[in-house]
């Protein structure tokens, strides 16, 4: 467990200060900016893709009139990016704090497009309109070159409550990696905020990862190592400003989802066997279910 520990004192350690949280991420785009322009991509973000478009035409394509939200956009709003090249629609890209790389971005794109007609992947899509689109994404030379072609808006708000956008007002909500760094005392009021901006009937289509972040750095530790630690523990150890993950499990997310008016049209689980994993008293109430869940992803439909 020592790539663990060091890992948690890193993260620490740039979450002690403004200053070093700024350094961070600076690193982190810059560092990481290259890597995504230059290397592969992650083959799961064809998977969301798949996903997405699947979800849409099944519970009613877009439309040009129809808007869009995707939440935590990250660095190449890859979302609803990709949506845009099958369906008419506007959006709106929220984000808590600027991680955008527009060499990746592009990058991105290049690779998907590789991917066309492919045996299986995209079966029946119009992957003209999508090339047409990918020539246009391809001449634009800044991220507000490429709003304007794709009639998007970008918004920054630091207070992530997403309280500054017009309440029942869109078509789909999406999210990807991005729920579970919600702080956990305001996680119920975000999932209500979200109902509200939806339009009656609006969908949300969201993936969250329920797994400890720090297993990246070690994978001899469990999947949710987080687990076996009190939340004293947690807190003064592990947590830290630039990685931050709330450890809210499956069950809570389905019932704050429930109390805030939405129903589960579909829920795709990840599981690991955490059998003879120490499970801290905290978590007792949990089933068993909750705590092996590694990944949850839903389509959840506004009441």
């Amino acid at each position: 467990m020592i790539k663990y520990h060091l890992a948690a004192l890193a993260l620490k350690c740039f979450s002690c200060s403004e200053t070093s949280r700024n350094i961070y991420r600076g690193l982190g785009n810059w560092l990481g900016g290259k890597k995504r322009a230059n290397g592969k991509m992650p083959f799961y973000y064809f998977d969301r893709l798949e996903r997405n478009i699947a979800t849409c035409l099944k519970y009613g394509p877009l439309r040009a009139d129809d808007l869009i939200l995707e939440l935590g956009t990250g660095w190449v709003h890859w979302e609803t990016l990709t949506l845009r090249l099958f369906f008419d629609f506007q959006a709106v890209l929220y984000d808590v704090w600027d991680n955008r790389q527009f060499g990746a971005l592009k990058s991105f794109v290049s690779q998907l497009e590789e991917r066309f007609g492919q045996k299986g992947f995209l079966d029946g899509c119009d992957f003209e309109r999508a090339r047409s689109l990918i020539r246009k994404i391809e001449r634009t030379s800044t991220f507000d070159d490429l709003y304007e072609l794709l009639g998007f808006r970008y918004v920054l708000d630091p207070s992530g409550l997403i309280e500054c956008l017009p309440h029942n007002t869109f078509r789909v909500v999406l999210s990807s990696g991005v729920m579970e760094h919600i702080p956990s005392a305001t996680a119920p009021q975000f999932v209500s905020n979200m109902a509200s901006l939806l339009a009656k009937s609006g969908l949300g289509i969201h993936d969250i990862n329920l797994g400890d972040h720090l297993y990246l750095y070690d994978s001899s530790v469990s999947p949710k190592q987080y687990l076996t630690y009190s939340e004293s523990q947690w807190k003064f150890w592990f947590d830290n400003g630039v990685q931050y993950i709330n450890r809210i499990q499956r069950g809570d997310w389905l019932r704050m989802f429930a109390q805030a008016g939405f129903s589960i049209l579909e829920e795709v689980d990840s599981y690991a066997d955490l059998t003879g994993v120490r499970i801290h008293p905290q978590y007792e109430r949990f089933s068993r279910k909750d705590i092996d869940c590694t990944h949850l992803a839903l389509i959840v439909r506004k009441g």
